[in-house]
């Protein structure tokens, strides 16, 4: 009997230790006897506090009195095995005060023994750690959204996210929305597991339908708190989806800019009447600034993306920007065709009305664009500060035909600081898949349209292969043409210019040829147009000039028969401010008589410049040397321009000659040969190269022939061989 009442004894003082201990803690603390099969028999006031039940209420029940609906079963029972198992364990569990408001509560089990070693007591501390298990995971969920703004995701999903993730851990059942404001009309971005009839409800909604009363501050910058929605709604819509989902009250944030203004609301909704308490109150200040965050980040990475990868004149993406779509597209196994537009007379409009005039003709024509069916699902750039560059998806029964730029792109004018503007279009195109690189599809389109501006016109130009050839060989010309200069490449070869009427020749045109050591020969088609786009060709006149009086000379100073040489002029060459000075001193540094040169000019010269090029003319005319007007016909003549600058030869061109049988055709060609009679001017007809088209320019009075019917051009030396016995003539 003594040894049970010392050990009763015992069992009490050490009750009592425990006790006194606990009352000292900061803690919540309860002492579980397993003797009374794991009841409470010991709460201190800290515990109370935490629960809201009394020491009454908790002594004689067991901790399973704080479960809820939320809490988890199986980790109360791993907890209650602890116990019975007189185990010690920490943990954490869900549980609910008196009033149904949740909390995490932290648990740590410590089994105390008596002396003898046996289990008397379970001392259980507790701590409510709500607002640590709420920051850690606001701090996850922080992380989680700028990890999805990193990888470029939607406003709206990001939104989204935010909604669910608090749904999932706030420690009550809500639902969530976001909405932003557009003027003074909500914009449902997220609605989290809220039905969609709330979207359909809400979106456009105006703001004042929203604010439930004066306490519901959205414009005031402070949480609104709404006990119950249906009593404060002023769309009796809007109540009904709360109603038809049980939806009775609504915590509420604003999101607020940059500059301080009220963007939007964040939303909680309950199927219960809740207050906040403080801690709900410090979770929904954190959730509101991540929301926050996120709008403004979205927007500055909006604005910096604007920045990089969109043209800020126009609207329309950059290159960099295009071409990372275009990646995309091939990765998936796209095909398609890349089309480059630019206006033709781009130049002319930034000339008349500056760079913010090209911005809007192109601004215009994206406009233009967008609206055709078959870029509708299109990607538009600003390709360069000219053109515009399209990437379409194949259509095998859809084309872009010239007709469709007529007609849907240029038949209506554009307008530029009021005025009609009217333009043409050259257009590149190539196509692109996942066997092309992005850039080499790019560059082919480009090809296509360096191509199609060289064209008169609204011209489109598919890449071919054939480009690139050119252009190799026109850089291959340009890296020569210095060296060839040096070497003194280029000589001069002379095609007779026959009387047609006599068949004797009357005078001789010189031709620049290129025999290349490196390259071979070159044609003058290729070379000449490199030259003059590259400011070589003046340097490439005077070269066969000089081999010209080089030739003359020998034949003066052997008392040979002299015959006028025609030497072509480039137009920038002749325009060139010591064009005649220079040219003068070269002739008369050689010794031959200037009357025995003329100068070929081509057609579209006089229009540059009618004043200066008339004086020009004047000049040369008065140290004796002839002007011939080359390629008439071709280019934009008019006759007040033939009847002011004082030419001696008209030279009709090559195409009206191939052409002569055709009526028309002829026609024109006998005006030619009139109007030069009427105007005193010699009549030259370029290209003859069959004796029906010889026979018809004598009977339609044409002076002087020239072509491969009389004499293929000739090297100097053959032309030495023709006048052995100075009596060459035809028939």
């Amino acid at each position: 009997m003594y040894e049970i009442y010392k050990n009763q004894l015992q069992r009490n003082q050490l009750y009592s230790g425990l006790c006194q201990i606990a009352k000292q803690l900061d803690s919540g603390v309860v002492i579980i006897d397993p003797l009374k099969d794991f009841t409470i028999v010991y709460a201190n006031h800290v515990f109370t506090e935490m629960t809201e039940y009394s020491d009454h209420e908790l002594i004689g029940s067991k901790l399973t009195m704080l479960q809820g609906p939320l809490s988890d079963s199986e980790q109360e029972q791993v907890f209650l095995d602890s116990l019975q198992n007189f185990k010690s364990i920490k943990t954490t569990i869900f549980h609910y005060r008196k009033d149904g408001s949740a909390f995490w509560h932290e648990l740590s089990s410590l089994p105390i023994h008596d002396e003898q070693g046996i289990v008397q007591f379970h001392y259980i501390t507790s701590n409510d750690i709500t607002s640590i298990v709420n920051m850690e995971a606001l701090v996850l969920l922080e992380r989680e959204v700028y990890t999805g703004l990193e990888q470029g995701d939607e406003l709206s999903v990001i939104f989204e996210h935010i909604c669910k993730y608090v749904e999932m851990k706030f420690q009550k059942k809500c639902r969530c929305s976001i909405l932003l404001l557009e003027g003074t009309q909500l914009k449902v971005v997220a609605y989290g597991s809220l039905p969609k009839q709330f979207k359909s409800i809400m979106h456009g909604m105006d703001i004042s339908k929203f604010i439930y009363n004066e306490e519901t501050a959205v414009f005031l910058k402070k949480p609104f708190i709404i006990k119950d929605i249906k009593q404060n709604q002023n769309s009796s819509e809007y109540a009904d989806i709360f109603t038809c989902y049980n939806l009775v009250s609504s915590w509420g944030q604003p999101i607020v800019s940059a500059e301080g203004e009220v963007v939007g609301i964040f939303s909680m909704y309950f199927e219960e009447t809740v207050e906040p308490r403080d801690v709900d109150f410090q979770f929904l200040n954190r959730v509101a600034p991540i929301v926050t965050m996120a709008f403004k980040y979205f927007n500055q990475k909006n604005e910096i993306s604007q920045l990089a990868f969109f043209d800020h004149t126009t609207g329309l993406r950059n290159i960099e920007s295009f071409k990372k779509e275009i990646v995309k597209q091939c990765s998936s196994g796209t095909k398609g065709v890349i089309y480059i537009f630019e206006p033709g007379e781009y130049q002319n409009i930034v000339d008349l009305y500056g760079r913010q005039g090209g911005d809007e003709i192109l601004r215009q024509l994206s406009v233009r664009l967008k609206k055709l069916d078959i870029f509708e699902q299109s990607i538009l750039a600003r390709y360069t500060s000219s053109a515009i560059i399209i990437a379409t998806k194949y259509q095998p029964k859809q084309d872009f035909s010239h007709t469709d730029v007529e007609d849907m792109l240029l038949i209506e004018p554009y307008k530029i600081a009021d005025k009609n503007v009217y333009i043409t279009l050259k257009i590149g195109t190539s196509h692109f898949d996942e066997g092309i690189s992005t850039d080499v599809s790019i560059q082919r389109a480009d090809t296509a349209l360096s191509a199609a501006l060289k064209c008169v016109g609204t011209v489109i130009k598919q890449y071919d292969e054939t480009q690139i050839t050119a252009i190799q060989q026109e850089m291959e010309v340009l890296s020569h043409i210095s060296s060839a200069l040096k070497n003194k490449e280029f000589v001069p070869v002379l095609q007779p210019k026959v009387n047609i009427k006599t068949g004797e020749i009357e005078s001789f045109e010189a031709l620049a040829r290129w025999m290349s050591k490196d390259v071979g020969f070159v044609s003058p088609a290729i070379f000449i147009p490199v030259a003059e786009n590259t400011g070589n060709i003046h340097k490439i006149d005077r070269s066969i000039l000089k081999k010209i009086l080089v030739w003359q000379k020998a034949r003066m100073d052997a008392g040979k028969k002299m015959f006028q040489v025609s030497v072509n002029i480039s137009p920038s060459h002749f325009y060139y401010p010591t064009f005649v000075e220079n040219t003068l001193a070269l002739i008369h540094s050689s010794g031959v008589d200037p009357c025995y040169l003329k100068f070929e000019i081509t057609e579209s010269i006089e229009l540059e410049n009618v004043l200066r090029a008339k004086k020009i003319i004047n000049d040369l005319k008065d140290q004796g040397i002839a002007t011939s007007i080359d390629d008439f016909g071709v280019g934009y003549s008019s006759l007040s321009y033939l009847q002011e600058l004082p030419f001696e030869e008209i030279k009709i061109d090559k195409s009206f000659i191939d052409n002569l049988a055709e009526p028309r055709m002829n026609a024109v060609v006998k005006t030619i040969i009139q109007l030069s009679g009427n105007l005193q001017m010699t009549s030259v007809a370029e290209g003859i190269e069959t004796e029906e088209q010889h026979n018809e320019l004598k009977a339609l009075g044409c002076h002087i022939g020239q072509g491969y019917y009389y004499y293929k051009p000739l090297l100097l030396d053959e032309v030495e061989d023709l006048f052995k016995d100075e009596t060459t003539s035809i028939h």
